[in-house]
């Protein structure tokens, strides 16, 4: 599917916000996307977002239920969403929890195998 300029010029307003707030963007190639392929994909530290930006009527996207459902922070939006695209650049990550000390504990005890 080729993007119209409306798509594109949304696309790169998105891009650009994000960029101006610290993200690393990456575009799928523009001239053969796919509907289920996120627009964007924005990095920034261990903060990974997926996104379908969309112009026109606003339809379900299931891409992006799916993708959530395997714990990826995914979210589709349209040009009248630009307060929470906003918003979600300007929040900070989730925490990320690790259990390094108990699995340091596990390392560091006999596991049997060379018991004779």
């Amino acid at each position: 599917m080729r993007l119209q300029s409306a798509q594109l010029e949304w696309n790169d307003r998105v891009t650009t916000e994000a960029q101006k707030r610290g993200f690393t963007a990456f575009t799928p190639q523009r001239e053969n996307q796919r509907g289920h392929d996120p627009s964007l994909i924005l990095v920034r530290g261990p903060r990974m977002l997926l996104l379908w930006l969309r112009t026109g009527r606003r339809k379900p996207l299931p891409a992006v239920d799916a993708y959530r459902e395997a714990g990826l922070d995914a979210h589709g939006f349209w040009p009248a969403d630009w307060p929470q695209i906003v918003s979600l650049l300007l929040r900070a990550p989730d925490p990320v929890i690790t259990a390094l000390a108990s699995r340091q504990g596990v390392q560091d005890r006999p596991d049997g195998d060379d018991a004779a």
